[in-house]
């Protein structure tokens, strides 16, 4: 069975999607699944049109607004499902990323969906500036349930993810299988047996309010009174002041070779990744640092716990809690043997469960399980996230 993939970006551009688009579609097309990779977006008149519709004065409800906007949702299907009927090639069924299209009913093919978030979960955590009750938030959370019920199948990074599918959206648990997904390196970072495990803090994430990096700056703070050399390197946000003991390296592009090697660098010098984010989609940087054999603080929420194994690979910590992830730190900066041990262990986890090709195996074969062709593979239960 072969797809045809669409995404509002280039989607083999190292940018898109984060920089996950590009891994993705590379996979797929590895694993034989992926005919053609369509970026179907709007001109930019067009785009400057649904802007201009969305205008408020305060600029994060335009933003908001506009990206909410289900007429701009409907328009942009209308262009996948013309590019798709007007393509040749073999694809059969499609595969979108997120719910920014609904072309089902006009593509007269199985459709199938990539998600890292959705919505509901967004409103829950509080990570939105309008309000459930707002008209627009009502409209897109009815765009998103007409989308999710039209769709074949959808995958998600996480289990926790899926479960919102279900008990959010009503669609139904048979639909809905939790894949994983990858790190964003072209090549995984070679173990670093004389590797040294030290009280080195590192934290990527542009983001800094929702990952947590006002939080984590508070417990490096608790962390450098029992620990005076204790060093934090932040990677993404670009902060005017830090305090004593933090670098921060500002945003570093993966498209751009000297920060990839920077990037690539810090992880490889670091002794601890941490990520005490207030709402995580994913944490795709948790599976970087499990790569650079780093043992992982993440907080006890959304995907993390999925990701880090507590006492096996790292330390989940209670959400918010500045002394609990204080606390997290001291240990394992205190046991190097144990921090170790995690790094390792974590690697291992890595390689097993979170690789590119192994979410693009698992989509092949509920695909094909959905659209009955016969699988190569022997199939698993890809309703539970590894």
């Amino acid at each position: 069975m072969k797809l045809v993939g669409i995404l509002n970006e280039p989607p083999f551009d190292p940018i898109s999607w984060s920089g996950t688009a590009r891994y993705f579609f590379s996979a797929l097309q590895r694993a034989g699944l992926l005919s053609d990779a369509l970026n179907v977006d709007m001109s930019r008149s067009t785009d400057l049109a649904f802007r201009l519709l969305n205008v408020a004065p305060d600029k994060r409800r335009w933003r908001e607004r506009y990206h909410l906007d289900v007429r701009r949702f409907k328009w942009l299907s209308s262009i996948a499902a013309q590019r798709i009927n007007a393509m040749g090639g073999d694809a059969q069924a499609v595969l979108q990323i997120g719910a920014w299209y609904s072309v089902s009913a006009r593509v007269g093919r199985p459709c199938f969906s990539y998600h890292d978030g959705n919505l509901a979960l967004r409103l829950r955590a509080g990570h939105t500036v309008l309000g459930q009750s707002d008209i627009a938030v009502q409209r897109a959370l009815a765009w998103e349930r007409s989308t999710y019920h039209g769709m074949s199948g959808i995958f998600t990074m996480s289990r926790w993810l899926a479960d919102s599918f279900i008990n959010d959206f009503g669609v139904p648990a048979s639909r809905v299988h939790a894949v994983g997904a990858g790190i964003n390196f072209d090549t995984l970072p070679d173990p670093l047996p004389t590797k040294q495990y030290g009280p080195r803090f590192l934290m990527v994430g542009k983001d800094f309010e929702r990952k947590g990096g006002p939080l984590l700056l508070r417990a490096f703070a608790i962390v450098r009174r029992s620990v005076p050399d204790a060093e934090l390197v932040l990677i993404g946000p670009q902060l005017a002041t830090v305090p004593e003991g933090v670098r921060c390296l500002g945003y570093l592009s993966k498209a751009n070779p000297q920060h990839l090697h920077l990037l690539q660098e810090t992880y490889a010098q670091a002794g601890i990744y941490v990520l005490p984010s207030l709402y995580e989609p994913f944490g795709i940087s948790l599976l970087e640092g499990m790569a650079h054999s780093l043992p992982c603080i993440a907080a006890n929420h959304c995907a993390m716990p999925e990701i880090v194994s507590h006492g096996h690979t790292g330390l989940v910590v209670e959400p918010g809690s500045e002394e609990s992830l204080a606390q997290a730190m001291l240990t394992l900066a205190q046991s190097p043997a144990m921090a170790r041990e995690f790094g390792e262990a974590g690697r291992q986890r890595l390689l097993a469960h979170y690789t590119w090709d192994a979410v693009a195996t698992k989509i092949g074969q509920v695909v094909n399980a959905s659209c009955g062709v016969p699988s190569p593979v022997n199939s698993s239960d890809s309703n539970h996230a590894q």
